[in-house]
């Protein structure tokens, strides 16, 4: 099993998908750092034209008031958006958990899957790969591992250039404590089992279409429409909110959410850790009944 982990490890870090989706998080990062930097405030502060320094001052505070809501999750928020008290002058702990963005992640989980796992069904390798008398679950396995680690490096460089770079450059923008580093550890852990759990969802989407394209369509379609259309009906339904918070759809954004407290991080671990199971067992029946000589 070690073996199979280690070949499909070697094929990830070779895999051209992987690497371009590298370059695409530290642009992304380095998005983020720009949106945070005193630049920016310089930016929009000429936007608002010919009017005193005074009124400049009263109108970008009142779009930070109206742009902060201390929600844990925000249903229907997607892309890369700055969630602090003072958009101009946010600390470092706003702008690492505004780095992991809403929906970014997912998106990038869809696009590595059709390009490491349903592209050996298009090319046909999987048939080559299994013809070494590699057991099925094994196989699926060690894929399901090999793409966390991928996921854990393309989350890392998402959130570590645009803290570190933001941090050296603004400051820590409030009173350093220990406990800060540890929730930002706990957090991205959080967050790493939550996506563990979208890459097991997605997995059985890929080995059911065989397809590069049909398995990102499938991925925005759950993670782009999806959010949005269940933003409409949040809060109205108690019934529904609570189907609705078992879902990875509310899991992955309450892991990262800069409001969450211990509780719900614990909570959004189990609910993923047991998503992981049941879909992982599913994924391998699934595969093992397929006709694939």
């Amino acid at each position: 099993m070690l073996r199979i982990v280690k070949a499909e490890l070697y094929k990830l870090f070779k895999n051209r998908t992987f690497r371009v989706l590298c370059g695409v998080t530290i642009v992304l990062s380095i998005m983020m750092m720009a949106m945070s930097s005193p630049f920016m405030e310089d930016v929009m502060v000429d936007s608002l034209g010919d009017i005193s320094v005074e009124e400049k001052e009263a109108i970008l505070s009142q779009m930070g008031a109206m742009t902060y809501e201390e929600q844990v999750v925000t249903p229907g928020k997607m892309g890369l958006n700055l969630v602090a008290k003072d958009p101009m002058n946010p600390t470092a702990l706003e702008i690492y958990h505004s780095s992991f963005g809403a929906g970014l992640i997912e998106i990038l989980i869809g696009i590595l899957i059709a390009g490491f796992l349903a592209k050996e069904y298009s090319e046909g390798t999987i048939k080559n790969t299994l013809a070494y008398g590699k057991k099925r679950h094994e196989f699926y396995i060690a894929k399901f591992l090999a793409m966390i680690v991928g996921v854990a490096i393309l989350t890392a460089c998402l959130i570590s250039i645009s803290t570190i770079g933001s941090t050296i450059i603004n400051g820590w923008g409030q009173t350093f404590e220990l406990s800060q580093i540890l929730g930002m550890l706990q957090s991205f852990v959080a967050s790493i089992f939550a996506n563990s759990a979208v890459i097991a969802i997605i997995m059985i989407f890929a080995i059911l279409i065989k397809s590069n394209g049909g398995t990102i369509a499938i991925t925005a379609g759950l993670f782009i429409l999806a959010p949005m259309i269940i933003s409409f009906f949040y809060g109205i339904y108690p019934w529904f909110d609570k189907i609705y918070e078992l879902t990875p759809f509310y899991n992955s954004a309450l892991a990262t959410s800069i409001y969450v407290g211990n509780g719900d991080l614990m909570r959004s671990i189990v609910i993923a850790a047991v998503t992981i199971v049941i879909v992982l067992m599913a994924g391998i029946q699934i595969l093992k009944a397929q006709d694939i000589k």
